[in-house]
């Protein structure tokens, strides 16, 4: 059954007529019902029509976890994957021919063929095929449903969604927001779920310190691949032997822990006792990619600054470290050391080397170009320049030096990029009026802060520069994301900046 037959009760329109779907046109003479994935189908949100399900309203939650609250608001603004029937629609499009939506892209601004790409996304969300902007304004109203409406199913589908679309900032944003999920409203069959889920390297791109969370809360323990893979956690930097023999390291460290603790696997809540946990500080995360979210990020625990925690998990790495350099040393001698991991990537990635697309180019500077009023969509704008130009840099220097330039422009608003963000929120909390009460806008207001969001520019600049071998550049870079990162309050993303800072002056150091 087609989505214009479950919304408008017709009859099936002719398949033989193409064209547009819209005020102008009927739809009896429209080319075919489009479809929708029975999972997408219930978690739709529209304002018109028979299948009319959202009105704008404010609405406030909050739950306790753990002795800890953590608050989510919606305010009356406009939902962006909202949908309303009266907009046209082509469907007659090469998804592959429409150029991609913007960034925070919203299904009221996007052009009549990219709403029929996004209606061709909506009946096979999991091609994986897609572009990441079309998962985003579906997964926005996604966001919508774990706050106030079929959180389960939302749920179901998010997994499903983070299985196919490997981008990090979705893969980020979806986790946040699915295990904060399972934490508030008390679902450990739910953080199960997620836990299992998570079988792919990408799936698992997101913070530390919210899977550590999610393992907590379901009393599970660490295993030897999670020490790994959260070594610098753990405060242990010295990854050569992790990455150069992987396996070798996985089997020691294995062995160790069996010796340390009589089992394979690190037991969270044997350090985190009810009292460390009292003493944890809080950092407030961002959880929602939905702008229409007024509470954008919450407090949560940080786990990873339990200092037992992480003292147990450095020591075994520390002996895990000790035994492979032994066992590499032997088999070096004995001509059986496996192959190097480290190097095999490398030489992958020289091979593997893209054609430079001018397409593509002429298509982010225009985004770029039209973003100029708007200071988050310029940031994300000139992030997506950074990311293109750094993935030619193999081909010319020169585009290395275009990257550096748009990193550099993204620093250089970084304080626009604040003030826009104050004005935006200070804008929400306003529309508030005749809502809330004196009380509750007063409240809102005392949570108006900074942007806290990762800036890529600086790591990006970083590790240009420490390729080149420009150590000092490369300190100015991390000495100016420390101070920024420090003024925002983001003293994680601070604290690995000091760590690479440390790293780079050793280099300077041993170099001269």
């Amino acid at each position: 059954m087609g989505i214009f037959d479950i919304f408008f009760k017709k009859k099936k329109v002719p398949q033989t007529t193409t064209g547009i779907v819209g005020p102008s046109r009927s739809l009896a003479t429209y080319q075919a019902p489009i479809t929708v994935h029975p999972d997408v189908q219930p978690l739709l949100w529209f304002s018109d029509g028979p299948q009319k399900n959202y009105y704008a309203h404010a609405k406030q939650t909050s739950h306790i976890y753990n002795g800890v609250r953590i608050a989510f608001s919606s305010f009356p603004t406009q939902e962006p994957s909202l949908i309303s029937l009266r907009l046209p629609v082509r469907m007659d499009v090469n998804p592959k021919e429409i150029v991609r939506p913007p960034y925070f892209p919203s299904y009221a601004d996007l052009s009549p063929e990219q709403r029929g790409v996004y209606w061709k996304f909506l009946a096979d969300p999991y091609s994986g095929s897609f572009d990441i902007g079309y998962v985003f304004l579906f997964y926005y109203g996604l966001e919508r449903h774990l706050l106030e409406g079929d959180y389960k199913r939302a749920f179901d589908v998010i997994l499903k969604l983070r299985d196919v679309y490997s981008n990090n900032s979705f893969q980020n944003y979806s986790a946040c927001a699915s295990i904060l999920t399972c934490l508030t409203r008390q679902e450990p069959d739910l953080a199960l779920r997620f836990y299992q889920s998570l079988d792919k390297t990408y799936e698992v791109n997101f913070s530390d310190n919210l899977y550590l969370l999610c393992k907590y809360g379901l009393s599970q323990p660490l295993t030897a691949q999670d020490l790994m893979r959260m070594c610098k956690t753990f405060e242990f930097s010295n990854q050569n032997y992790i990455k150069r023999y992987p396996d070798l390291f996985l089997e020691k460290l294995t062995v160790v822990m069996k010796k340390r603790l009589g089992q394979d696997t690190l037991p969270i809540d044997k350090y985190v006792t009810h009292t460390e946990w009292k003493k944890l500080r809080r950092q407030s995360i961002p959880v929602f990619a939905n702008i229409s979210i007024g509470q954008q990020s919450v407090d949560v625990p940080l786990l990873t600054e339990c200092f037992k925690l992480k003292k147990a998990g450095y020591d075994i790495l520390e002996e895990a470290h000790s035994e492979v350099k032994n066992a590499v040393a032997d088999m070096r001698k004995t001509g059986t050391l496996p192959p190097d991991q480290k190097l095999q990537q490398q030489s992958k990635k020289s091979i593997n080397v893209p054609c430079f697309d001018e397409a593509a180019e002429k298509e982010l500077l225009k985004t770029y170009r039209a973003s100029s009023k708007n200071a988050l969509d310029r940031h994300f704008a000139l992030i997506q320049l950074q990311n293109f130009y750094y993935r030619f840099r193999a081909l010319d220097d020169k585009y290395v030096e275009q990257c550096i330039f748009y990193c550099k422009e993204d620093l250089n608003s970084l304080s626009s990029l604040q003030e826009a963000h104050i004005r935006d929120e200070q804008k929400r909390v306003e529309a508030l009026k005749g809502v809330y009460s004196k009380a509750e806008l007063a409240e809102q207001y005392s949570k108006i802060g900074p942007f806290n969001g990762i800036i890529p520019a600086f790591k990006r600049l970083q590790i240009i520069y420490e390729k080149q071998k420009d150590y000092a550049a490369a300190i100015d870079i991390c000495n100016q994301a420390i101070d920024y990162y420090q003024k925002v309050g983001m003293y994680d993303s601070a604290k690995d900046f000091e760590i690479r800072l440390h790293k780079i002056e050793a280099k300077r150091n041993k170099s001269t």
